[in-house]
């Protein structure tokens, strides 16, 4: 750069110095902010690329985060669903005991009484269970209806297992699944937990999977049935058990062949099947009447364990989940930490060095607006 040699107007030297002090503050301004920070991007002038891809990174680190919740809230509904179904296990487990102890021609006709009266209240109780069983107001295990052949609810009262009509499960879409929560980022990426209800017979569970559901237990019914049969042999207006035929009644199928003729061993009146609600198979059909009651308790203890098990396969899944959207969180927490975040190391040295630049340019600018002086000595001269 050509400058002139003795000039007063124009002092080159000091607006040299001043450019490079600004430079120079503006250097340590930036690294004070970066230090104060702990960011080495606070704007998107310090690095718009690496601004565009910190965005994208903190976005996903924030749904993996709400994604995880998600699947806490999932194994939580979960957790709740299967301790009911595990101390429903234990109730059937004792009426199995009392169907077992029933099967004894020994027994009185009081004794049967009694012995049918407390399976019909833990009957009742699992009943409870099931429609009290919620999670957020949302029923998890479902109840069901008393209906008529035509298919219409009757009061409970009125209900007779020996007039008509059956045992419905109440699946409906929005209250008892399915259910389905998001566990990623993408729109796709998502849990879908089918919970029927434990009371719904197959052909229920069936057109509930038409309308929505999946497969979630498919063995369902037996709890229909066995409901059924132990409320008909603890009426007393329709069922007395007569001394010494305890292994008859809770042994021996209900419905046998006499001559050829099926005869309900159960009917007061002869002839006759008991209705139990439907089927409950999920392969072959088998009509629940054909079965002795303490065949219809193994039956519905392996219905509930049919739900336990898939309560269980989804939350060995969902711990799955949320080990990788741990792992997930870990990478691009430790990715965005190398596109923003400052190293101390390197910027504790740059701010040394811009103090450094800043205090000589100070110098300098002094120096320099201190070089018109010697125009004075030339003046002096004259």
């Amino acid at each position: 750069m050509a400058n002139p040699s003795s000039v007063l107007n124009t002092n080159i030297a000091s607006l040299i110095a001043q450019r490079n002090l600004a430079g120079a503050q503006n250097s340590l301004a930036v690294s004070v902010e970066r230090l104060s920070s702990g960011l080495r991007i606070n704007r998107a002038k310090d690095d718009a690329a690496g601004m565009a891809v910190a965005s994208v990174i903190q976005s996903q680190i924030k749904i993996a985060g709400t994604a995880h919740r998600n699947i806490n809230d999932a194994m939580s509904m979960i957790q709740t669903a299967e301790g009911a179904l595990q101390e429903a296990t234990t109730m059937l487990t004792r009426i199995k005991e009392l169907a077992t102890q029933g099967a004894n021609d020994s027994m009185s006709k009081e004794q049967y009484y009694f012995l049918v009266q407390e399976m019909k209240q833990l009957m009742e109780e699992l009943r409870n269970t099931a429609g009290r069983t919620t999670f957020n107001g949302n029923n998890l295990l479902g109840t069901f209806n008393f209906v008529d052949d035509s298919g219409a609810v009757i009061p409970e009262n009125e209900w007779s297992p020996t007039g008509g009509g059956g045992i419905i499960g109440t699946p409906q879409v929005g209250q008892n699944g399915p259910w389905q929560f998001l566990s990623g980022a993408g729109s796709d990426d998502f849990v879908e937990i089918d919970l029927i209800p434990i009371w719904a017979t197959r052909a229920e569970a069936l057109e509930a999977h038409a309308e929505g559901y999946g497969d979630g237990a498919v063995k369902v019914g037996a709890l229909n049935a066995l409901y059924t049969r132990v409320a008909y042999l603890a009426d007393p207006e329709n069922q007395a058990i007569p001394t010494g035929e305890g292994y008859d009644r809770f042994a021996l199928a209900p419905a046998t062949v006499v001559n050829g003729v099926a005869v309900d061993v159960d009917a007061p009146d002869g002839p006759g099947v008991i209705r139990v609600g439907g089927t409950y198979d999920s392969n072959d059909e088998i009509d629940a009447n054909l079965m002795s009651l303490n065949d219809l308790v193994d039956e519905a203890i392996l219905q509930i364990n049919a739900h336990r098990s898939y309560f269980g396969a989804f939350y060995g899944r969902l711990e799955h989940n949320i080990a990788n959207l741990s792992a997930q969180t870990e990478n691009l927490t430790a990715a965005l930490s190398r596109v923003q975040d400052t190293d101390y190391g390197a910027e504790t040295a740059n701010l040394t060095r811009v103090q450094i630049l800043q205090q000589a340019a100070t110098a300098m600018l002094a120096q320099a607006n201190a070089m018109p002086n010697v125009i004075l000595g030339l003046l002096r001269q004259q």
